[in-house]
C-alpha cells in the first residue's frame, strides 16, 4: 500500500475511532469530512494520471534518448497529453535541460538545474520523483514530476520531466467542487509553505515563520500538528476569508502527492455556535446597550466641560463595576480597551490593568473574539470558554459586546450555556 492510499485508510480509521469530532461534522455535502475525501480522490487521481504520462514518456525516450528530433516529438506530445503542464523537458546526467516544450519555453534549453533538490533526489535514488515547489528557471514558482530514463542497455542517461504550477492545479480541481460551499481549503507542504490557497494572499507564505501568523498561537500550532501527521483534525483561530473578522475554524486534514512529496490537504469550516436562548440574548444586549447609554450621559457632560476625560472614565469605569441586572440582580459587565487591556471587571477587580489580548481557555482567544464582535457595527455575540465564579473547570458562555468608541471600550455581559 503506497503512503498515499494509507492516508485515505488512516482518515477513515480516524474516523472510527472518534478521532473526529461527531459533533463538529454532519454528514451533509458541506461537511469538512466529505468534501476532504472527495478532492484526495480527485487530486490523487490527477497525479497518477500525470505520472502514467511521465512513465510512458521515459519508456519511449529509452529507446530514442533524451535528445533529438525524435525525443523532441516525445517531449512535444508530453506537453500537449496534460491540461495542467506548464513544460516538460528532458534533463542530461550533468543538470543540463537538453529539450524543452512548448516552443516558448525552449529559451531555456541549456540551462543547468542540478541545484534543484527534485532533480537531485532523483539522481541518488534513480526512482521517480514529486519534489516540493521550487523556483524553477522559467521564472515562476512549480513543481514537477521526474522519471528517470534508462538506455536499453540499462544505463540512466537523464530524466524526464513534467512541470505545473501548484497553484493552478489545485484551483482547477477544488473550485468546482466546493463552490457555493461554506468551506475554506489550503494545501501546505511539510516545511509549512502554504501552495494553495483559496485566500490567494496566502499562497507562497510559510505559516510557522511568516509574520502574517504570530499574532495567531493557533494557526502556527496547527500548521506543527498537521506537518508532522498525514491525517487529524483539530481548530484554530483566524481571519475570516476577506474580513478582520477573527473565527475559529474546525478542519481536517490528509495527505495527497506521489513519491516522496506529502502535501497537506486541509479543508476547513468556521465554528458552528450554538443559537443560545433568544431571551437571554435579548436581555444581555439590551443590558449593553443601557450600559452603554449611561456611558454616554457621563461622556456629554465630558464635553460640556463638566469632567476632563480621565475623569469621565473613570466615572463610567466605577459605574460598570456597581452596576447588575437580571433576575437575580447578580448579573455584571465588563470592559477592556481595544487593545485587550481589562479596564473593569466587576467580580474579579484582580484582574483590571492587566492585557488580556492573548487570554485563551481550551484554545479559544476569547478576548479577541469579544473584541472583534463589539467592533462590529451595532456589536455581537461570542460563545467561549470561562470559569464561572468558584467554579474548576470552564464552561461555554455566550456574551454580547459592544465598542464603546468615546472611551476605545469594547463593554460586555453574557450568560453560560447549558
Amino acid at each position: 500500500m503506497n503512503r498515499i492510499k494509507a492516508s485515505a485508510v488512516l482518515l477513515a480509521a480516524a474516523v472510527l475511532c472518534g478521532f473526529l469530532s461527531a459533533g463538529a461534522y454532519g454528514a451533509g455535502k458541506d461537511d469538512p469530512l466529505s468534501v476532504i475525501l472527495t478532492l484526495q480522490g480527485k487530486i490523487n487521481s490527477s497525479f497518477a494520471k500525470m505520472d502514467a504520462e511521465v512513465a510512458a514518456a521515459a519508456k519511449e525516450l529509452s529507446k530514442t534518448g533524451i535528445e533529438g528530433a525524435e525525443a523532441r516529438k516525445i517531449i512535444r506530445k508530453l506537453a500537449k497529453s496534460s491540461r495542467y503542464c506548464v513544460d516538460c523537458s528532458t534533463v542530461d546526467m550533468k543538470g543540463n535541460m537538453v529539450i524543452i516544450e512548448p516552443e516558448e519555453y525552449r529559451k531555456y534549453e541549456g540551462a543547468n538545474i542540478i541545484g534543484q533538490a527534485q532533480v537531485g533526489l532523483l539522481h541518488r535514488t534513480r526512482r521517480p520523483v514529486l519534489g516540493d515547489v521550487f523556483m524553477s528557471v522559467e521564472g515562476f514558482y512549480a513543481a514537477a514530476i521526474e522519471h528517470p530514463v534508462f538506455s536499453e542497455r540499462g544505463d540512466m542517461i537523464g530524466s524526464v520531466s513534467l512541470m505545473f504550477r501548484p497553484e493552478y492545479f489545485f484551483r482547477s480541481l477544488i473550485e468546482p467542487e466546493v463552490k457555493g460551499l461554506p468551506v475554506h481549503v489550503w494545501v501546505m507542504q511539510k516545511d509549512g509553505r502554504d501552495i494553495y490557497d483559496d485566500d490567494p494572499k496566502q499562497i507562497g507564505k510559510n505559516v510557522l515563520q511568516d509574520p502574517m501568523y504570530k499574532p495567531f498561537p493557533t494557526v502556527v500550532d496547527f500548521a506543527k500538528k498537521i506537518s508532522a501527521d498525514q491525517t487529524g483534525s483539530g481548530s484554530y483561530d483566524f481571519y475570516d476569508i476577506g474580513t478582520k473578522e477573527v473565527i475559529r475554524k474546525d478542519a481536517v486534514w490528509t495527505t495527497v502527492g506521489l513519491y516522496g512529496a506529502q502535501w497537506r490537504l486541509v479543508v476547513t469550516k468556521k465554528e458552528e455556535l450554538p443559537s443560545g436562548n433568544a431571551k437571554q440574548d435579548a436581555s444581555i444586549k439590551s443590558a449593553t446597550q443601557a450600559a452603554a447609554s449611561m456611558l454616554q450621559g457621563i461622556y456629554d457632560k465630558h464635553k460640556k466641560g463638566e469632567f476632563t476625560l480621565e475623569q469621565a472614565k473613570k466615572l463610567g469605569a466605577d459605574l460598570l463595576r456597581q452596576l447588575r441586572y437580571g433576575d437575580n440582580g447578580k448579573e455584571y459587565f465588563w470592559a477592556d480597551t481595544v487593545d485587550g487591556l481589562n479596564i473593569v471587571h466587576a467580580i474579579d477587580t484582580g484582574i483590571e490593568g492587566k492585557n488580556r489580548y492573548d487570554a485563551n481557555i481550551n484554545g479559544v482567544y476569547y478576548i479577541r473574539g469579544l473584541i472583534a464582535s463589539g467592533k462590529k457595527p451595532g456589536g455581537g455575540y461570542t460563545v467561549y470558554w470561562f470559569h464561572k465564579p468558584g467554579g474548576k473547570d470552564p464552561e461555554k458562555k455566550r456574551s454580547f459586546s459592544l465598542l464603546f468608541k468615546p472611551f476605545g471600550w469594547v463593554i460586555g455581559t453574557g450568560y453560560y450555556l447549558e
